[in-house]
């Protein structure tokens, strides 16, 4: 490393320290001109560092709140991560912390704040947060877990031995992918409906997956299931509130003579879009697959019966 190297080094620290910086005292501490320190300044603006001559205090200092130990970040990018840390804060007391241990570390300053934007998210109960370290950590270093497990409208837990492959994040809630023992095959679990958890002292081998190519079949956190096409009409009405917004990856729309449209949708299992299809109502008229197509009809058929 080179001699003038390492007094950019050393010119820069002195300024990030806010001592006073003088031509003058570089000189001295450097042992050279004061010709050459200009000449060394020159190099540090040119390179990028915002430094300049405050006159007032005679002493160079960098401009702005820019600092060695805080990497600068544009408007856009001030913007990105407080959005992400409000949106993202709500899913755990160690995940915020996190986050604010970053945004000290950044140079993020005032305009930063964005209370005028209004993001929400429900918060996850502390033992999901603790699950999802576990399972992180467990998932990391390719190791088994043994979970009590109680799935929703199940009469009592489960106990197995999963394989845990991936997390993930759906309509409020955390899930992780595994292969279950149990089943012998591979399942979704709730983070919240985890009774007890430990991580076993063995290890699997990860399977060659892709979990966005999986999830890209799932409409919502459902993903046992074979591919089906799911297809759906809705009236005029609510044809604007339905094409809106690409509500699935495979989602093909089709306009019809009455100003309706046919939406046709390819899922793994008809658990998924079972639940928002009925948000709809009654707007929505069920085609395909005939299975889906009865159990709106059986479910319609109670929902009616409990209301009247």
């Amino acid at each position: 490393m080179s001699y003038k190297f390492d007094s950019l080094i050393v010119i820069l620290n002195k300024i990030d320290s806010k001592v006073r910086v003088t031509a003058e005292s570089l000189a001295d501490e450097l042992e050279t001109s004061k010709r050459t320190i200009y000449r060394y300044i020159t190099t540090l603006v040119t390179a990028g560092f915002p430094i300049e001559y405050d006159r007032n205090n005679k002493t160079y200092a960098f401009t702005g709140n820019y600092t060695l130990k805080k990497p600068p970040l544009s408007v856009e990018e001030a913007l990105a991560f407080s959005l992400a840390k409000k949106l993202l804060g709500n899913l755990g007391p160690g995940l915020e912390k996190s986050l604010c241990c970053i945004e000290s570390k950044l140079a993020v300053g005032k305009n930063a704040d964005i209370k005028h934007i209004v993001l929400s998210t429900e918060k996850i109960p502390g033992h999901t947060e603790e699950y999802l370290r576990t399972i992180h950590g467990a998932i990391s270093d390719y190791r088994k877990i043994k979970i009590i497990y109680k799935a929703f409208g199940a009469k009592k837990t489960s106990t197995g031995t999963i394989d845990p492959y991936y997390l993930f994040f759906r309509n409020g809630l955390w899930y992780f992918r595994g292969w279950y023992d149990v089943d012998k095959a591979v399942r979704t679990f709730a983070l919240d409906r985890i009774e007890s958890l430990s991580v076993l002292d063995r290890n699997f081998l990860p399977p060659n997956l892709v979990p966005e190519e999986e999830l890209s079949g799932a409409f919502g956190a459902f993903l046992d299931g074979d591919p089906v096409d799911i297809v759906l009409r809705f009236d005029a009405a609510y044809k604007p509130l339905i094409t809106r917004k690409t509500w699935h990856a495979s989602q093909q729309v089709k306009d019809l003579p009455d100003g309706g449209i046919e939406v046709i949708f390819n899922v793994k299992g008809i658990l998924g879009i079972r639940n928002w299809i009925y948000q709809w109502i009654p707007h929505v008229e069920v085609i395909a697959p005939q299975e889906l197509r009865d159990m709106f009809h059986e479910d319609l058929a109670v929902a009616l019966k409990q209301n009247s």
